[in-house]
């Protein structure tokens, strides 16, 4: 059999058998990092190199990195909200509350990035979402474990709901 240009050079043999791989590993819970034998401790330094450029305000860089990152391992609560964050510094608010929702979905009870979530919907003019993703952060916080972001969504809240308010008299 030949190999087929719009398969990588592959014979459909050859596709069909990584096809197979690919879901069988990611049904069980496993990531591309471990299909390509990148460890933990290889993640853990992209981690640290686009986190370390998010603190230095290159988002760009870091959005590439972080983005490589949780193609690689997209089961890392930390990896997921590192790039929403950096999304979120760009104005790529759309791309950043899918990070922050699937990263929710893998830790549902951190309220952190519920709480970007509403940032994210008031730069986006969604203010009775924004309020709604605020008391769902109101909710989920721990008095002693969240107490400064508890008191940032009330008043989050507060002023996604007095947007919403005049939007509402228009």
């Amino acid at each position: 059999m030949t190999a087929n240009p719009d398969t990588g050079g592959m014979t459909a043999e050859e596709f069909s058998a990584l096809y197979d791989t690919v879901v069988e590993t990611l049904k069980d819970g496993g990531t591309f990092a471990q299909m390509k034998g990148v460890t933990d401790d290889e993640c853990e330094a992209l981690y640290s190199l686009g986190y370390g450029m998010y603190e230095e305000g290159r988002y760009t860089d870091a959005l590439k990195v972080l983005s490589y990152l949780v193609t690689l391992n997209h089961t890392e609560h930390r990896y997921l909200v590192a790039l929403g964050a950096t999304a979120q510094a760009l104005g790529k608010h759309e791309d950043a509350l899918k990070q922050y929702m699937a990263a929710t979905l893998l830790d549902p009870l951190e309220p952190a990035p519920v709480y970007q979530s509403a940032h994210c919907l008031m730069e986006m003019g969604q203010y009775g979402a924004a309020v709604e993703s605020c008391d769902l952060a109101i909710g989920m916080c721990q008095a002693d474990t969240h107490s400064i972001l508890l008191e940032r969504a009330k008043a989050l809240r507060l002023i996604a709901s007095e947007r919403l308010a005049t939007e509402n008299n228009k």
